[in-house]
C-alpha cells in the first residue's frame, strides 16, 4: 500500500502536475491523521470497556459483602430486642408491677450481653486501595463512601466506646451480685444465648437502686442500639439498591 502510494507521487513529479500532487499530498496525511484518530479511538474505547468490567466487577463485590452484613444486622437486631423485652420486664418486677414468677428467671439471665458488627471490609478496601474513582456515578460513590466511612464506623463506634464499657463495667459487676446464675447455654451457631437466673436475695434487690439504674440504663441502650441498626439496616438496603440500579445501566 505504501508502495502504491509512493508510486502515484512519483509520477504527479514526473509530469511536473506540482497542484496535482499537493492536493494529493495533503490528502494523504488527512488519511494518515483519520487513521491515528480512529486508532485512538478504538484504544480509548479499549480502556473504557475494561474499566467498566473493573467497575462491574468491584460493585458485584460490595454488593455480595453488603448482602451479608444484612444477615449480620438482623441478628443484632433481633438479639437487641429480646434484651430489652427482659430488661422491660425485670423493671416492671423490681416496679412492684408483676410479681415473682419462674418464667423471670429467663429475663434475669437475657439482662446483659451485647452485640458488635461484623462488617465485611474486603471490597471496599481493595476499591480504596485501586481508587474510588473507578466507581463513575458521583452519587453511587459518596454513597458507598458514607456507608462504610460513617454508618459502619459510628455503630462500631458506639458499640467499643459505650456499650460494651457499660456492659462490662456496671451492667455485668452488677448483676453479677444481685443474681444466682445456675445455667447458661450457647442455643445455636448463631449465638444466641439462653440461660436461667434467680435472685440472691429478693428483698435485697427490690432495694438495690444501683442495681435498678442500672438496668433502666442498660434499657435504653437497647433502644438505642436496636435503633442504630435499624438505621444501618436502611443504609445497606439502600446501598444495595443504588449498585443494583447502577449495574442494570451498564
Amino acid at each position: 500500500m505504501i508502495k502504491f502510494f509512493r508510486n502515484i507521487r512519483q509520477q504527479l513529479l514526473s509530469q511536473n502536475r506540482f497542484s496535482k500532487y499537493l492536493l494529493y499530498a495533503i490528502g494523504e496525511i488527512v488519511l494518515v491523521v483519520i487513521g491515528i484518530l480512529i486508532a485512538l479511538q478504538i484504544n480509548n474505547w479499549n480502556n473504557n470497556n475494561q474499566q467498566k468490567k473493573i467497575e462491574i466487577k468491584y460493585l458485584k463485590e460490595i454488593k455480595q459483602n453488603l448482602t451479608k452484613d444484612l444477615d449480620d444486622i438482623d441478628f443484632n437486631i433481633a438479639f437487641n430486642k429480646s434484651k430489652l423485652q427482659s430488661n422491660k420486664i425485670v423493671l416492671k418486677y423490681l416496679n412492684g408491677k408483676i410479681n415473682y414468677t419462674d418464667s423471670l428467671d429467663f429475663h434475669f439471665s437475657n439482662l446483659f450481653f451485647s452485640t458488635r458488627t461484623l462488617a465485611n471490609m474486603s471490597a471496599y478496601e481493595n476499591l480504596k486501595s485501586r481508587g474510588l474513582e473507578i466507581i463513575t456515578n458521583d452519587s453511587l460513590r459518596q454513597r458507598i463512601t458514607k456507608l462504610y466511612e460513617f454508618d459502619f464506623y459510628n455503630a462500631i463506634d458506639f458499640e467499643m466506646k459505650d456499650d460494651h464499657q457499660f456492659q462490662y463495667q456496671i451492667l455485668i459487676p452488677e448483676v453479677t451480685n444481685s443474681l444466682n446464675i445456675s445455667e447458661f447455654n450457647v442455643e445455636n451457631a448463631q449465638g444466641n444465648i439462653n440461660g436461667f437466673a434467680k435472685p440472691i436475695n429478693s428483698e435485697s434487690l427490690m432495694n438495690n437502686y444501683s442495681f435498678r439504674n442500672a438496668i433502666r440504663l442498660n434499657h435504653t441502650l437497647r433502644e438505642l442500639m436496636t435503633l442504630i441498626y435499624q438505621n444501618l439496616k436502611v443504609s445497606v438496603e439502600d446501598c444495595i439498591n443504588q449498585i443494583d440500579h447502577e449495574l442494570k445501566n451498564k
